[in-house]
């Protein structure tokens, strides 16, 4: 299956002076893409899906190269890949779009943890099976 993608449009108070999309919202783009994923693939919404596997998932690292800004208004595509997934971790790339121009390219490592421990915590099969469909994993 190809990468998981969401489009979205940069909103104002995303913006700084210049009218372009401020650096650290796009890992709020990425998270929000993810939810989506969450959202469409799973008969639950993503708090419920992980809360009923008993877990929760954590941004352990992230890593993101600014090549060109998106600006005010304009529509961006986020596309989320699952690179690896191991025992209690995933590593998702992602690649923030506009009309085919690439503006961002992130590469994002997730650990899952225990909801009454929050100690790392095994990847539950239902989760690891549908992240699996988006990438070589």
């Amino acid at each position: 299956m190809p990468a998981f993608t969401y489009s979205l449009r940069v909103r104002f108070n995303e913006c700084d002076p210049q009218r372009v999309a401020f650096n650290a919202n796009y890992l709020t783009y990425i998270d929000i893409a993810i939810t989506d994923l969450y959202r469409q693939h799973f008969d639950d919404s993503y708090a419920e899906v992980m809360e009923s596997n008993g877990v929760d998932v954590v941004v352990a690292e992230a890593n993101l190269k600014f090549l060109a800004p998106a600006r005010f208004d304009e529509e961006i595509e986020v596309a989320i890949t699952v690179e690896r997934l191991g025992n209690t971790s995933m590593e998702v790339s992602s690649l923030i779009s506009r009309d085919g121009e690439a503006l961002v390219t992130a590469e994002l490592r997730y650990v899952f943890v225990d909801i009454a421990t929050w100690e790392k915590t095994p990847i539950p099969a239902p989760i690891r099976e549908t992240m699996a469909k988006f990438g070589p994993a």
